[in-house]
């Protein structure tokens, strides 16, 4: 009997012991999910293909975050809002890496007036013609409408640096600061029109980006926690896809601003 006492006292001490500091992540996996808004810098969208090779100057977007619903949290229905998924692992206590995919969104604002500079040859009236850099061009969807609603999917691979803030006296909770770069492919499904045509809705890799990231993780306890971080980047793709032919191209390279909460758990 008393040999079963003592194991049990010894057991419950290491458990305790197991769970005093949050801190120790060496070795831990961990898993989080949440959601982001973003905004996007004004860039020029170079399109060509059989008969026209212009470029849009200066063209504005948005993002399209949905209204929050509590259905966005089953799994079939993750990739509706703008949202964040990614797993990471810890080579030391204070340094990670991971791997996920940033699912926003980017939605060129539709009827605004723009420079255009180039040809447009074949498609009729009222886009026929030989354009300067000082001419301006109604961008409606008579000529083009352009969003990565499906995902503007910034699929990345990024590192993640530690720096414990606080903890409380049993080490059961703690605040960190974080901050690390990060490397991406681009694998947006483009919604698109060009010239009054057909929409074109297809997932295709258009490009690289890259970024820098800083946050704040709190955990509740060793195995929850949550993050709110500011992500700032840039994205270049060449090859984003207006229809469903691969002569048809527009590319376009722009800068991010992404603010996003998660939820995550160690394991």
């Amino acid at each position: 009997m008393k040999f079963y006492t003592l194991a049990t006292i010894l057991f419950l001490s290491f458990l305790a012991n197991a769970q005093a500091n949050v801190l120790e992540r060496k070795g831990k996996w961990n898993f989080f999910y949440g959601y982001n808004r973003a905004s996007y810098s004004n860039g020029d969208y170079h399109l060509t293909g059989n008969g026209y090779d212009f470029t849009l100057k200066n063209v504005a977007a948005r993002d399209g975050q949905s209204e929050p619903s509590l259905e966005f949290l089953l799994p079939w229905k993750w990739s509706v809002p703008q949202s964040n998924l990614r797993f990471g692992y810890f080579i030391t206590d204070n340094l990670s890496i991971s791997f996920g995919n940033d699912h926003m969104k980017y939605i060129m604002r539709n009827n605004q007036t723009v420079g255009i500079n180039g040809t447009i040859s074949g498609k009729g009236a009222p886009h026929d013609g030989t354009y300067s850099g000082s001419d301006t061009k109604l961008v409606d969807s008579n000529l083009l409408t352009f969003e990565h609603t499906d995902g503007l999917n910034f699929v990345s691979v990024e590192m993640e640096h530690f720096i414990n803030l606080w903890n409380n006296p049993k080490k059961t909770r703690a605040l960190s600061l974080y901050w690390g770069p990060g490397l991406a492919i681009m694998y947006p499904k483009t919604n698109a029109t060009l010239f009054g045509g057909a929409r074109n809705d297809q997932f295709h890799v258009s490009g690289t980006g890259y970024s820098l990231k800083l946050g704040l993780e709190y955990n509740f306890t060793e195995d929850f926690f949550t993050r709110l971080f500011i992500k700032h980047g840039h994205i270049d793709m060449p090859d984003a896809r207006t229809t469903s032919s691969a002569s048809d191209n527009l590319s376009h390279k722009f800068d991010f601003k992404e603010t996003s909460i998660v939820f995550g758990v160690y394991f």
